[in-house]
């Protein structure tokens, strides 16, 4: 079998988190977990923040194999804790922000499907997304770093490439 059987993917939105969850899922058959359809309602209504653990738990954190991208703050160290591989797609802002508007005309257009969302809840673009996007290298990447490093005795691969990252060799 594989070396790690859960998984866990970190990363700025547009990084390339569910693609990447997806190869991943394709190459070795495990479930793969998308939060952002796990943790919103048709709509984009998010449920309720307390609940999210106990989602979680029910849905992938009591499972001894799984992938599962998304950030969440308030529920990744639950996740670490039962990863036992991190990775982290770390991109420039610059790039986070061109793929985000890239996705949203390719799926637009017909040409790219949204990952990890529900058939109901189409792509957008509001003004406080993109507030969010352009500041979330400055504001969220640290808080994650430093929870990943609380965890000593996890894998932990930061990528910059998640197309580039040898998943063969990753799971032999």
């Amino acid at each position: 079998m594989y070396k790690y059987k859960k998984i866990i993917i970190l990363g700025s939105s547009g990084s390339g988190k569910s693609t990447l969850a997806n190869r991943i899922g394709l190459y070795t058959g495990f479930p793969v977990y998308h939060l952002d359809n796990i943790l919103y309602n048709p709509g984009w209504e998010r449920k309720e923040k307390s609940k999210w653990s106990e989602i979680c738990r029910e849905i992938f954190l009591r499972k001894d194999v799984g992938i599962v991208d998304g950030n969440y703050t308030s529920i990744i160290p639950e996740r670490i804790n039962w990863a036992d591989l991190v990775i982290f797609i770390d991109i420039p802002t610059w790039l986070q922000i061109y793929r985000i508007f890239l996705r949203n005309i390719r799926i637009k257009i017909g040409l790219e499907k949204r990952y990890g969302t529900q058939k109901e809840n189409k792509e957008k673009i509001g003004w406080d997304f993109l507030k969010w996007a352009y500041r979330w290298n400055k504001h969220e990447k640290d808080k994650i770093f430093s929870m990943i490093d609380s965890y000593k005795d996890k894998k932990v691969i930061i990528i910059s490439k998640p197309k580039e990252l040898d998943i063969k060799s990753l799971f032999e």
